[in-house]
């Protein structure tokens, strides 16, 4: 998504009108140290759980990475005040022309499903949205990277039918993931007879090079030095070289610092590292909330390419995916058709950009906005290709 014209988070909680006696409002994240404990509550029995929207990852991404670029709404049942609904958002252009209100979600979080409680409906969702209208303007919501195949676009989808509601389903994709239990297993025996000939002929190969170990650590101080370890590693490869790696750049490396200490100190990281003679080759960061689990992160070294580290690493977390009580499935978060990871992982996420509007003219607006969108991505995708022939042509010369 294109990013621009961010507005300056509210300085100031926001009440918005709200039905059944709801409340809603947005507050800036220098205001969240007074809602943290009813924000965790909500994190925690959310009827769809996602790592991105809780305080260890947004207050620090929204200091470091997008600073004052928006604020963080929420609805509050009446009497106790115990959070209902939350979700971070701004104003900005998704596209190149049409301005909207936008739930602030990016790459480095690439899931916008908003915490819901089991007890909220479609009454909650239309309090967070009026809220979010008096904050950052009225018109089009957009909703990028929602998954649509779960309770949450369940609510969006009937609170956009009714009352003159419109919803707008965008750049539809699917991701690589997986289930456990028996389905799990079945996806992880699908990968073809050949590749995984291949996948264990290559790791008895890395093992004549050395001590070769697969291992998993998830208590904090384990965590914390493995996560120095992978972006290190990470780092090393083109990652580091393209100034993209986490370690490329201080904010990014502070954010994620931060980040993993908190989600480590609560036990919801799990590290999955391949090593050669006690240093790690590749590495998978996984982030575990209910009864979900994330690949965010994964790096290996380059240096070792022959042997396969990446799918070494993918097809031993799965495995210990596969292992671990409680989990109900796993997202790879990764790109759709991810070359590496897809073949191995043969479950699949599905999740588009979902557009909302409400009133006069909602279908009209929803569908110019969409038009943008598609008119962005085609504009993209030419000035990449047109990248590639011109690096194709200096290669040559």
């Amino acid at each position: 998504m294109a990013v621009a014209e961010h507005t300056q988070a509210p300085s100031t909680s926001r009440p918005g009108p709200g039905a059944d006696g709801m409340t809603g409002l947005c507050f800036a994240p220098e205001e969240a140290e007074t809602h943290t404990a009813d924000w965790t509550r909500l994190a925690d029995r959310a009827i769809e759980p996602n790592p991105f929207f809780r305080p260890e990852f947004l207050l620090p991404y929204l200091d470091r990475m997008a600073p004052g670029r928006g604020g963080i709404c929420v609805v509050r049942r009446p009497g106790d005040g115990a959070f209902l609904a939350l979700m971070p958002f701004c104003r900005r252009r998704p596209g190149l022309f049409l301005p909207a209100s936008s739930a602030l979600v990016e790459e480095y979080g690439p899931l916008g499903t908003p915490l819901v409680a089991p007890e909220a409906d479609t009454a909650t969702l239309k309090t967070l949205f009026a809220a979010v209208s008096e904050t950052f303007g009225s018109g089009p919501v957009v909703l990028p990277y929602q998954r649509t195949d779960g309770p949450v676009f369940d609510l969006l989808q009937d609170l956009a039918a009714q009352d003159g509601g419109h919803l707008e389903i965008d750049n539809e994709q699917v991701r690589a993931g997986h289930a456990t239990g028996p389905t799990g297993q079945e996806q992880y025996d699908l990968v073809g007879t050949s590749r995984r000939r291949e996948i264990r002929r290559q790791l008895r190969r890395l093992k004549d090079l050395g001590a070769v170990q697969l291992t998993s650590v998830d208590a904090r101080q384990e965590v914390l030095v493995a996560f120095e370890d992978f972006l290190q590693l990470e780092a090393s490869g083109w990652k580091g070289k393209n100034g993209t790696a986490l370690a490329s750049q201080p904010d990014s490396l502070a954010f994620a610092r931060d980040f993993i200490n908190a989600q480590a100190k609560a036990g919801r990281v799990r590290i999955d590292r391949l090593t050669l003679d006690g240093t790690p080759i590749a590495t998978m960061v996984m982030l575990r909330d209910g009864h979900r689990i994330w690949s965010w992160k994964i790096a290996y070294d380059e240096r070792y390419a022959r042997y396969s580290p990446g799918a070494q690493i993918t097809r031993y977390s799965m495995r210990q995916d596969l292992a671990e009580p409680g989990l109900a499935e796993a997202d790879s978060l990764a790109v759709p058709h991810h070359p590496m990871i897809t073949p191995l992982w043969r479950g699949t996420v599905p999740y588009a950009t979902v557009l909302l509007a409400r009133g006069a003219l909602a279908s009209t607006r929803c569908r110019l906005l969409r038009f943008d969108l598609a008119m962005t991505r085609s504009l993209r995708h030419l000035a990449k290709a047109g990248l590639r022939r011109l690096r194709a042509r200096r290669g040559k010369a």
